[in-house]
């Protein structure tokens, strides 16, 4: 019974920061409960805790009245009253620990369930259900915690800002499921070049947020080699092969007192990489936007 006690307290302590039965859920890694999701996994540890006091509390009793018997059958020896004494508080120790035994048992099915129901409604909070992807929520975080502790002074980082260059059209012309197939294959593209990012995630609509733990040239140049990539390959939508470019904008932290200023220069040298003539990298480097490359490796 103590096993399941243990297992119970591990399950639900693990719930909060993040793990389960000693594996780390990339869902929910670093990312802070809101208070109504913080709310439920406190009720439930509450629950939780009326389970094992109960449990503690009867264990206390019998602990006691055995060590009282116990002291009878040292002060009297030959006494024959301690033994049927020792006999029925051993029955009614059985009996409860079989009743015990049966309602932590319902109790970790149900804790399980709920931890399971907690475990979806985090996950579904920060994951885009379109591509798998974070999400805008989960983005912000991520750059506000990566932000403090790079004023705290940690080590800098790269954002980068993807838009899918003509994305209005393949929905017009082909349709939206098209367009969401569109989104769900650059989202994958995304994830397998650069999967020692910090965070991919689905900014909004066509456009995806990168992380970077790299220096803002050499994460303009990753996402150049991206951008290549992509260019040079083919979405099979089972029909009609479409090839797709993206357009990409990179900034990194200055003097800023928040994160918001990073975001806005990304986003110029995305509005520049567009504006230009999409299919290619710029990125900002606080006085201005830059090209990646000349402007004919840009094109390609």
């Amino acid at each position: 019974m103590v096993g399941i006690v243990s297992g119970l307290v591990l399950l639900a302590v693990g719930l909060m920061l993040g793990y389960r039965f000693g594996r780390k859920h990339s869902e929910t890694a670093g990312i802070a409960m809101s208070q109504d999701e913080r709310e439920r996994v406190l009720q439930m540890l509450q629950e939780l805790g009326a389970w094992t006091n109960e449990y503690s509390g009867n264990v206390s009793q019998y602990q006691s009245r055995l060590g009282e018997l116990s002291n009878e059958v040292r002060v009297d020896a030959q006494s024959t009253q301690s033994a049927p004494k020792v006999i029925a508080l051993l029955k009614q120790i059985m009996d409860s620990n079989e009743q015990l035994q049966t309602r932590l048992e319902s109790a970790e099915r149900q804790l399980d369930k709920q931890t399971k129901q907690i475990e979806s409604y985090l996950t579904e909070a920060r994951t885009d259900a379109l591509t798998g992807l974070h999400n805008r929520r989960a983005f912000d975080q991520k750059l506000d915690e990566t932000f403090a502790t790079f004023r705290k002074g940690g080590r800098s980082f790269a954002l980068a800002l993807v838009d899918i260059d003509h994305f209005k059209s393949f929905n017009d012309t082909h349709g939206h499921q098209v367009g969401d197939q569109v989104l769900q294959q650059v989202a994958k593209l995304l994830q397998l070049e650069l999967d020692d990012a910090i965070i991919v995630a689905r900014f909004g609509g066509e456009e995806f947020a990168i992380l970077m733990s790299v220096p803002l040239q050499i994460a303009a140049d990753k996402m150049n080699k991206v951008r290549k990539t992509m260019a040079s390959h083919q979405i099979d939508l089972g029909t009609k092969p479409l090839s797709v470019t993206i357009s990409v904008g990179v900034s990194e932290p200055r003097d800023d007192l928040v994160a918001s200023p990073v975001v806005r220069r990304a986003d110029e040298a995305l509005y520049a990489a567009k504006n230009i003539g999409r299919n290619r990298v710029y990125y900002h480097d606080g006085k201005g936007t830059c090209l990646v490359g000349a402007p004919e490796v840009a094109k390609g």
